[in-house]
């Protein structure tokens, strides 16, 4: 697949929005809901999202519109977990909110850990795309763990559905074949290619009760794509 292609650019996308590293020196703060992070101010709403796409409206499906409402309802901003983390442990411009206490990072990363499945290698995975300079959304509806966009939703189709294979689980117990075999399918028939990733413990093996194990784990990712014996055949 050409570059041209495979960074398919949305017809009538605006210019290129900025950077997260532009993001507010104070803090913005969200509230956690069980699943996600809420964030309430409407100003604050905007500026994750104009500084990096960070956090989706539940009214809309690429650029929200905090500002407006349907039907008396306003539209709200939600943070992944990974995300919220991410805006906290690496940017340091999130202040997390629970049952009304303020946490610390340390308690977020408790938190997370306890209440969201696979967490550890999932945000590892997040903070390595975010970092490689990809916007990271849900991949949930092509059965994924995430999909990658360049610059963002709104201005290019998601190039890559990763899935993130589990740290605690054993080889047999992660995706089976049949069930990556089908998810590769899902993913070529929308003109994406998938991504396996595996956190690989550094020795010794870290605890997992802080936020500073991940200085001591590493992230492999492979590219899965499907055998098509037709286009291997070695011709004489």
């Amino acid at each position: 697949m050409s570059k041209e292609n495979f960074f398919k650019r949305k017809k009538g996308s605006r210019t290129l929005i900025c950077s997260p590293s532009s993001l507010p020196n104070y803090y913005i703060v969200g509230r956690f809901n069980g699943c996600s992070v809420e964030i309430e101010d409407v100003e604050q709403k905007e500026q994750l999202y104009s500084y990096g796409c960070f956090g989706k409206g539940n009214l809309s499906r690429s650029l929200p519109n905090f500002k407006s409402s349907v039907n008396d309802v306003s539209e709200t901003s939600n943070l992944m977990v990974e995300e919220a983390f991410f805006l906290s442990y690496v940017i340091g411009c999130l202040q997390v909110k629970f049952q009304e206490k303020f946490l610390n990072l340390d308690e977020i990363w408790d938190l997370f850990m306890k209440t969201t499945n696979n967490f550890l290698s999932r945000y590892l995975s997040y903070q390595h795309f975010r970092l490689s300079g990809w916007v990271v959304r849900s991949g949930l509806k092509f059965g994924g763990d995430f999909i990658l966009y360049k610059q963002g939703p709104e201005f290019h189709h998601a190039s890559y559905s990763v899935v993130v294979r589990d740290l605690n689980m054993s080889n047999e117990n992660n995706n089976s074949w049949i069930q990556l075999a089908t998810i590769n399918r899902i993913t070529e028939s929308v003109s994406k290619e998938l991504l396996l990733c595996d956190v690989v413990p550094m020795h010794p093996v870290p605890k997992l009760t802080t936020p500073e194990c991940l200085r001591h784990l590493r992230l492999n990712v492979v590219v899965l794509k499907r055998w098509v014996s037709a286009q291997e055949r070695i011709i004489d």
